[in-house]
C-alpha cells in the first residue's frame, strides 16, 4: 500500500515514530532544496517590484534565454539531458544577470537581499554564470544547436 503524505506531515510522522524511513536523509534534503528554491524567487521578485520598479523580466514568468550557443550548451548540462537548445528571434525585454548571485544554500537574509540586488542591477561575481530573461515575442529559427 502506497500512502502519499506532503512532505512536513511526513517528517512529523517520521518524528513521531509512525514512520520508519531508512532514507529520511536523502528525502530532508529535497524538502530544504525545495524550501530554499522556494524562498530564493520570492526574495528575487519582491526585490525586483520594490526596488526596480518591475522593470527587468519577472523571473517567475520569462523565458530563459543565452546569448550564444556555448552559452546554451552549458546551461543545458545544469539543466539536464532532456533539454534542447534552439536558436530564437526576439522581440521585447531582456535582462543579463548573473546567476551565481541566486541563492544556492541558507544564509542570512541580509546576504540573500544584496546578492538580489546585484543580480537584478547585472552586476558579475567572482565567476559569473551568465543568464538571459526575456518577455516578449520569440520565433524558432533553428532547432537542436
Amino acid at each position: 500500500m502506497t500512502v502519499e503524505l506532503r512532505a512536513v506531515e511526513f517528517l512529523k510522522q517520521v518524528e513521531a515514530g509512525h514512520v520508519n524511513c531508512p532514507i529520511l536523509p536523502t528525502i530532508a534534503v529535497e524538502v530544504a532544496r525545495h524550501y530554499v528554491m522556494l524562498c530564493r524567487e520570492l526574495i528575487m521578485e519582491d526585490i525586483r517590484l520594490a526596488e526596480f520598479k518591475g522593470e527587468p523580466p519577472s523571473r517567475q514568468r520569462c523565458l530563459y534565454a543565452c546569448e550564444t550557443a556555448e552559452e546554451a550548451r552549458s546551461w543545458k548540462q545544469l539543466v539536464g539531458l532532456g533539454s534542447t537548445v534552439c536558436e530564437l528571434t526576439c522581440t521585447g525585454t531582456i535582462h543579463r544577470a548573473d546567476a551565481s548571485h541566486l541563492l544556492a544554500d541558507s544564509e542570512p537574509l541580509s546576504v540573500t537581499r544584496e546578492r538580489a540586488r546585484k543580480y537584478w542591477r547585472g552586476e558579475a561575481g567572482e565567476s559569473p554564470q551568465w543568464e538571459t530573461l526575456f518577455v516578449g515575442d520569440a520565433q524558432v529559427t533553428g532547432f537542436g544547436l
